[in-house]
């Protein structure tokens, strides 16, 4: 179950394929940062980046493969026109911010 504040973070401000009613559906990159980002950390990543998909790899390998979304088709990796999910860009904003130190 999805927390809410984190929902708001995560899904409703970056992810264009989230709808309200799906708080039981968890994707990769959801679970990835709440479990490993305090929601401090995660509240101020700031709105509208847009992803440069230098983590991709890391992204795929880590968080993507392990995703039941990806099992059953994710729109994004297979090629199909449109942005990744919400969480891609916040994992991808904090992995960057995290090589910068």
């Amino acid at each position: 179950m999805k927390n809410k504040k984190l929902t708001e973070i995560i899904c409703r401000r970056y992810c264009r394929y989230y709808k309200d009613g799906e708080e039981d559906l968890l994707c990769g990159t959801y679970r990835y940062p709440t479990e490993r980002y305090p929601i401090g950390e995660l509240q101020r990543v700031p709105e509208g980046i847009i992803p440069d998909f230098s983590r991709d790899t890391y992204i795929l390998d880590e968080i993507c493969r392990k995703c039941e979304f990806f099992a059953d088709g994710c729109d994004f990796r297979e090629g199909n026109p449109g942005p990744p999910c919400g969480g891609y860009c916040i994992v991808e904003w904090l992995r960057n911010q995290s090589c910068k130190t």
